[in-house]
This record gives structure tokens, sequence and C-alpha cells, in this order.
């Protein structure tokens, strides 16, 4: 469990003010709050690339802070950013993410066996020689998911990253995460309020505070997004009308099969 306990953090002024928030493991934990609210702060906290003033940051038994050892934060914990062709470096899959590998000082007889490895769980074991410039959005983005799941992480953060994908690579995405859940916990930092119904846990950062709830307690109630000034999904504002109470019923094919019976 990654644990902020009384959490300050400030630039210029406060952006997160005594913050305390439990992220699970095997869990997709949605991050969602206005433009500028503090998401992708958080998100550079709880991975140790800024400190907060005051509080603190556990990963499991592991307390981060300035001192700690940067390359066991790193193995800890992944971040995968908004745009995936910054992530890229090289003109073949491969050395690209042999270049995580190395810098994090994986032995050479390791290296080509976890690539390979990081590659088939993103379906891009196929693509190991390729031009990553000349895939396509959702590929790279599986191409630098890959390179982090290389480090065999216990959390990944995923930093807006399905922004600048196509519907079939954002679809490819929420698949891939369903499927990643079960070996660590997924932190989803998003402005999609449709991208809500695939998670199990929401944190709602709003005026400099953090309020943490689940999916179905959302679900159940509307109104907690509205009241913190959020817009509702339309497919959770169908499931409403259709009087839809459980997440397992809150997807396109049951709404359509429900919608047909009406």
């Amino acid at each position: 469990m990654i644990k902020l306990e009384n959490i300050t953090f400030q630039y210029d002024k406060v952006i997160l003010d005594n913050i305390c928030l439990n992220i699970n493991k095997s869990k997709i934990t949605f991050i969602i709050g206005p433009n500028g609210s503090g998401k992708s702060t958080l998100a550079s906290i709880i991975s140790g690339l800024v400190f907060p003033k005051k509080g603190e940051i556990y990963l499991d038994n592991i307390v981060l802070n300035k001192k700690t050892n940067n390359k066991i934060v790193r193995k800890k914990i992944g971040m995968v950013f908004q745009n995936p062709s910054n992530q890229i470096l090289f003109s073949k899959v491969y050395d690209d993410i042999k270049f995580t590998l190395e810098n994090m000082k994986v032995s050479k007889n390791k290296i080509s066996k976890t690539i390979q490895e990081s590659l088939k769980r993103v379906s891009m074991i196929d693509y190991i020689d390729a031009n990553p410039y000349h895939l396509s959005g959702g590929q790279k983005q599986r191409v630098a998911i890959a390179s982090q799941l290389s480090l065999n992480p216990d959390y990944l953060i995923f930093d807006e990253a399905t922004s600048m994908l196509d519907i079939h690579g954002k679809q490819d995405i929420y698949h891939l995460l369903k499927s990643l859940k079960k070996e660590m916990g997924i932190i989803f930092i998003t402005n999609n309020m449709d991208e809500l119904i695939y998670v199990d846990d929401v944190v709602i950062i709003d005026c400099q505070k953090v309020y943490q709830y689940t999916i179905s307690d959302i679900v159940k109630e509307n109104s907690i997004l509205t009241k913190h000034k959020l817009d509702i999904p339309f497919i959770l504002k169908v499931a409403t009308t259709l009087n839809l109470k459980d997440i397992s019923d809150i997807n396109e094919e049951k709404i359509l099969e429900r919608m047909r019976n009406i």
C-alpha cells in the first residue's frame, strides 16, 4: 500500500494541504480534479520526483524522502506519461527498453529475456525489432509501458497516458490496465470522466484537499461528482436512467441489452 500522511506541498502557493491517502495494490485508482488542482503534482510526490513541505510518504515498507535511494524507488514505482513519443530515444524497440534496464544496472545476461517478457505482457513482442517512430500512438504507449514493466514495479502511474490516443488506442490501454492490476497497483490520472467506469477507487482533488471513494459509491450516488463540480460521465447518466446500481452492469454491452428489453 502507498500511504500519504498529512502531506502539504506548495510552489508559490499551497497545492495540496494536509492530505492523507491510501492507494492499494491490485486496484486501479482514478485521480481526477480540475486543471491545476494538483493531479500531476500528486503523481510526482508519490513517485519521488518532488518532495512535500511536510508529511510522510510510504511505499509499502519504504519511507520515501530525499534520502531514499532513487534506484529503489524506480524499481518500486513506474510512470507512463501523456506523450509516448517523448519517451522514445532509439530507433529500435529493443534498444529503447534496453536503455532503461542498463540505467538500472540490470545484469547483461538478463536483459534480453527481460525485454522479451515485458513486450509479451503488452502484446508487442512481434515489434521487438521495429522502429518505434513508425508505430501507432497506442503501440508507442504500449512500448513505453513495457519499458516500465521491465523493472517489475509494484505500482504503475499513468499520467494522462490516454489523452493523445484515438478510441482504439484508448480501448487497448483500458484492457491492458485490467490485466496489469492483477499484478500491481495502477494509478490512473486523467481529465476524461468517461474513463471512470474502468477503475476501482476514485480520488478527487478539490480545493487543495483529497476525497477518496469506491467506484460503487459513485455509481450509487452520482451527486458525489456534482458536489465536487465534476461532470457525470454519459454512461453513468444512462445507467442512472436505467436504474443500474451494480458496477458490473455499467458497460456498453449490458446497457444496450437492457435498453433492448425496455
